[in-house]
């Protein structure tokens, strides 16, 4: 459409150059004659011939017009010329961002499969039965325990329940303590790859939470809930528990504070909302983290 109309726009100059050429050469044909008709004697020749003068005035004038048509032709052209470029230059960015977002969603699923590679390689022993990948997330998940004081329950015997769901917990990770950190050192690793593909990018807010939130969609709930319970558990212990309760109970006291380490920053990554307002800061912590400021 934009090609139709510059080559309509071209038409329509050149056909008022050739109308202004037209008149001009009839007015340079006719003008001898019509002066000759007031001026016959031809003793008044040089009279006559200066009047050719006035012709050097008519051709300049086409020369001119020639020159405005030319400049308005190309002022066109360039115009257009903008209007391509604008166009190319908007396809172009269309094709980059498309090309990021496919590269970014395949370097997550990428992550994804990272992810779950350590889910299936995390084993659980329990009371003898060993539980290896999906069955030790169920063993987990069936074993997770979350306590809330309700208002007949007094704060004696929350703190009771408290101590007695920290004491269950500890007997369940404890003694898998070195596969629940191998879990959460691999599991750290994928986020901080979702991290680095998310702050490094130049993908808008919108984008960059559909990439997040497809990463952690596939991780599912369950998993999140598990990585929760471990990060609640050592913090729990440090509100509730003290070293004699330990010693009495022959348990080991913040087992899961290695593990915490590492999974804390997921849950927290997973629990955030990027906006333009928290995005700076969030990838300056990020970026302080790694040393990188």
């Amino acid at each position: 459409m934009t090609i139709e109309k510059s080559a309509m726009k071209e038409v329509n100059y050149s056909q008022f150059f050739i109308r202004i050429a037209i008149g001009l050469l009839i007015i340079s044909i006719g003008f001898p004659f019509f002066i000759n008709c007031f001026f016959s004697d031809w003793s008044k020749s040089g009279t006559f011939g200066d009047t050719f003068g006035a012709l050097n005035a008519l051709f300049s004038g086409l020369a001119l017009a020639g020159v405005i048509v030319t400049i308005m032709m190309q002022k066109s052209e360039l115009k257009n010329q903008q209007h391509e470029l604008s166009l190319q230059r908007s396809e172009m960015q269309e094709t980059r961002k498309e090309f990021l977002i496919n590269r970014t969603t395949s370097l997550v699923y990428n992550q994804l499969d990272r992810f779950e590679r350590c889910l299936n390689e995390l084993s659980i022993t329990h009371a003898g039965k060993p539980y290896i990948g999906n069955d030790a997330i169920s063993f987990l998940n069936e074993n997770r325990i979350h306590v809330m004081q309700s208002s007949d329950m007094s704060e004696e015997q929350f703190i009771k329940a408290k101590k007695d769901s920290i004491v269950k917990l500890i007997r369940i990770y404890g003694p898998n303590k070195s596969q629940i950190e191998k879990f959460a050192h691999n599991a750290y690793n994928a986020v901080e790859v979702l991290k680095m593909l998310i702050f490094l990018t130049e993908l808008d807010i919108k984008h960059l939470n559909d990439i997040k939130n497809l990463f952690f969609t596939n991780v599912g709930f369950i998993n999140m809930g598990i990585i929760e319970q471990i990060c609640e558990l050592t913090e729990d212990e440090l509100k509730y528990m003290n070293s004699n309760e330990y010693d009495n109970l022959d348990i080991e006291p913040c087992s899961m504070f290695r593990s915490k380490i590492f999974l804390k920053p997921i849950k927290e990554f997973y629990y955030s909302k990027l906006n333009q307002e928290n995005f700076p800061f969030l990838k300056a912590e990020w970026m302080d983290s790694r040393g990188e400021i």
